[in-house]
């Protein structure tokens, strides 16, 4: 009895470490693109796409592992973001703090529901000279650490 509780413990930590082991090597958060807004150096816009099955919750946004001058969380019910895109002023667009809303996974964004849910996710970000972004965030209560260099030209 004693033998087959010590193989299910360790059968049960072997595919914990395993699940662990795929979840930070494939990391659920990703860039899908980044921009200036409206030609202005000194904020960007950073397109995100989760590509996990559950929920992202942003905890906290570092440019050049400092804290910006501000960080907020756009969600768009339209349009993905690109360059031209208008936000200000758009019913489709709300600005929200960082952990104050989750990040839906792609998969079950309903693409039918165009203006009534949201559809794309980016954080919009002020500060000067924006070389390194890093993104802390929690998926499935694990901590996660997205750090990605951005050119000057984008």
């Amino acid at each position: 009895m004693k033998k087959l509780l010590f193989i299910l413990l360790l059968s049960v930590l072997v595919v914990g470490a395993i699940f662990m082991i795929y979840l930070k090597s494939n990391p659920p958060l990703v860039i899908q693109s980044y921009t200036s807004k409206q030609n202005n150096e000194a904020v960007k816009i950073i397109a995100l796409n989760n590509k996990g099955l559950r929920e992202i919750k942003l905890k906290q946004l570092l440019v050049n592992d400092k804290l910006p001058d501000s960080a907020q969380l756009v969600i768009s019910k339209s349009e993905p973001f690109e360059a031209e895109t208008k936000l200000e002023g758009n019913s489709h667009m709300s600005f929200h703090k960082l952990s104050q809303r989750t990040i839906l996974p792609t998969r079950y964004i309903d693409q039918q529901a165009i203006g009534k849910q949201p559809q794309h996710y980016a954080v919009q970000l002020q500060a000067s000279e924006i070389k390194k972004v890093t993104i802390q965030y929690e998926y499935l209560k694990i901590p996660f650490t997205l750090t990605a260099e951005l050119q000057a030209n984008n």
